[in-house]
């Protein structure tokens, strides 16, 4: 017997009436008429009766029926427990816009980590920390700190990575291999939006500062490919990390700062005492591959 001829019961069972479960479950009255048949020879007793009410369950059809009824359930509730099971293996992770990410997926795949439980949200760092604090994402790799939102959770920094001189390729500064901030100080600067990136901007504007002058904002581009897309246009000059997209737009080139403070924390969060064993596995795998190795020079 199949779970078919138990759902096939269980219907006419509730229409009582062949012509509506044969409607009910898109099959054909002959087809309905067939399985019963088949139920009623395998149990070896009639489980429905014909009346002028419908087709009502025999004594021995109420039994069946609900044993029907428990076996269904058992496997409704299992197929549920599953779900829920895989759904609390999911793993999600956010991250700042960069291409580097994919180093730490094939990191996973190396380790042989389940890749199909993990997903993936690109978030600036604010909106990551409030979402991880949240429970929307399990895992945050984001530059920089901020004590306002990092509280119950747990910081691991990975790398630090190193801030560039970005400026228009036509820029006066653009044949230099390396340059002193404060040479910028009359050009105007995109930085990325307050509100989004608090984290980039207190480390851009402390650089200046400590170059010796407060550095003058032309725009505040609300992404970094805006940014750099700005810069490229030859308006502006910035201050940002190497490898935030996958290829070199034309227009605008990275020169080194002659600097000891031109770096950004790579962090990674974790909500504190995080206990599930993928979480560990994964922050395990980031902590061994990416803070010998630098990759997450995001």
């Amino acid at each position: 017997m199949e779970i078919r001829h138990l759902k096939t019961l269980m219907m006419v069972a509730s229409a009582r009436s062949i012509s509506k479960a044969s409607h009910m479950l898109h099959l054909s009255q002959p087809s309905v008429t067939r399985i019963i048949q088949e139920i009623e020879t395998i149990v070896g007793s009639p489980l429905f009766s014909r009346t002028k009410d419908g087709m009502l369950l025999t004594k021995d059809g109420k039994k069946f029926y609900k044993l029907a009824t428990k076996i269904i359930s058992s496997i409704h509730e299992a197929i549920s427990d599953l779900k829920s099971s895989q759904k609390n293996c999911v793993i999600n992770i956010g991250f700042c816009p960069s291409i580097m990410i994919f180093d730490l997926i094939e990191q996973l795949r190396y380790a042989n980590f389940r890749m199909d439980y993990i997903r993936f949200h690109e978030f600036n760092a604010k909106r990551q920390l409030i979402a991880l604090k949240n429970n929307h994402i399990d895992i945050s790799i984001t530059r920089g700190t901020d004590t306002v939102y990092n509280q119950d959770l747990e910081q691991i920094t990975l790398h630090k990575a190193e801030l560039f001189a970005v400026i228009p390729a036509a820029h006066r500064l653009s044949g230099k291999k390396m340059l002193n901030l404060d040479e910028l100080k009359d050009d105007q600067f995109v930085v990325l939006s307050e509100k989004l990136f608090p984290f980039y901007n207190s480390t851009m504007t402390a650089m200046c500062k400590n170059a010796g002058f407060n550095p003058r904002i032309g725009f505040r581009a609300n992404g970094y490919v805006a940014a750099l897309a700005t810069i490229a246009t030859g308006s502006c000059v910035g201050i940002f990390p190497r490898g935030i997209v996958n290829s070199i737009i034309p227009g605008y080139v990275y020169i080194p700062i002659r600097s000891n403070d031109n770096f950004i924390d790579i962090s990674c969060y974790l909500r504190k005492g995080e206990a599930r064993k993928e979480v560990i596995d994964i922050i395990s795998i980031i902590r061994n591959q990416f803070c010998d190795l630098g990759l997450l020079d995001i």
